[in-house]
């Protein structure tokens, strides 16, 4: 009965032991569980930041297009005023030719009518 007594012994001993790892397993099953939740919380976080980055990248995109297009509005614009600058510089330069010519012919006029 010696033998039976140690496995006994032994039997009890083991399943004691046994007990102490399902303690240590209940424990790393609760810190296993707390990770998991850090790691759901982590990634809804991630997920909405993706989001806004996201809504960021398409915000840029809108307003780089918006100003590219005012570019070439402006562009577009300035030669148009530019060619109506030479239109009017032109006008200008014809006006004083077509002035300097009428004072020209007042003079001249003036002399024949002897009012000089």
């Amino acid at each position: 009965m010696q033998k039976e007594d140690q496995i006994l012994e032994m039997l009890e001993q083991i399943i004691g032991t046994q007990g102490e790892h399902g303690k240590k397993l209940d424990e790393h099953s609760k810190k296993l569980d707390k990770h998991q939740d850090i790691l759901d919380n982590h990634s809804a976080t991630l997920q909405e930041h993706g989001q806004i980055l996201r809504a960021l990248l398409s915000g840029q995109e809108t307003l780089k297009a918006e100003v590219d297009g005012m570019k070439l509005s402006n562009a577009r614009e300035f030669g148009d005023i530019k060619e109506e600058q030479r239109i009017i510089s032109t006008k200008f330069e014809l006006l004083r030719e077509d002035t300097w010519a009428n004072k020209v012919n007042i003079h001249r006029m003036k002399n024949t009518m002897g009012m000089n």
